[in-house]
């Protein structure tokens, strides 16, 4: 983006919440299709586990479309990083240690994984509010009712 700034606001969301600034709406803007991308082989267990709950829930949502696999390949990879961070914190029973400076003091310090967690953190937290997955970017969402099919008036549309 050239002058920096905010991100563009998706055509979508200017329709649902009005466009303020009364630019020009993209007519040809892409709609790839709603469909839950593959889940990558690579992806660590806790990542492939997430990846298939949070691709469920946006696929619930209405929201999930087959565009977005790297994406949530990149959320669920920070949360699976985020979880294993904790975990360490968890077993070293704090986030700090002491140490002996050069001086002779003792020193109390940061475990890495404290800021390494903080870094997958903010990453989730982006990701999330990417895909409407808090409660404070889910009031900027708008989709539509799914409609309630008919099995058996689907069957007979078929053989007719």
């Amino acid at each position: 983006m050239a002058g920096g700034g905010r991100p563009p606001k998706p055509t979508a969301l200017k329709l649902v919440q009005g466009n303020a600034g009364k630019r020009a709406i993209n007519k040809n803007e892409p709609k790839p299709k709603l469909a839950k991308p593959k889940c990558p082989g690579h992806l660590s267990p806790k990542a492939k586990t997430a990846f298939k709950n949070v691709s469920k829930l946006l696929e619930d949502m209405g929201v999930l479309t087959i565009a977005d696999g790297m994406a949530l390949e990149m959320l669920c990879d920070a949360y699976a990083e985020w979880r294993d961070l904790r975990k360490e914190i968890e077993v070293a029973g704090s986030s700090t240690y002491t140490t002996i400076g050069t001086s002779g003091d003792v020193v109390i310090k940061a475990r890495p994984q404290v800021a390494m967690a903080s870094d997958a953190w903010k990453r989730i937290k982006s990701m999330t509010a990417e895909f409407g997955l808090t409660a404070a970017s889910r009031t900027k969402l708008s989709v539509a009712e799914k409609e309630e099919i008919d099995p058996l008036a689907e069957y007979m549309a078929r053989n007719k």
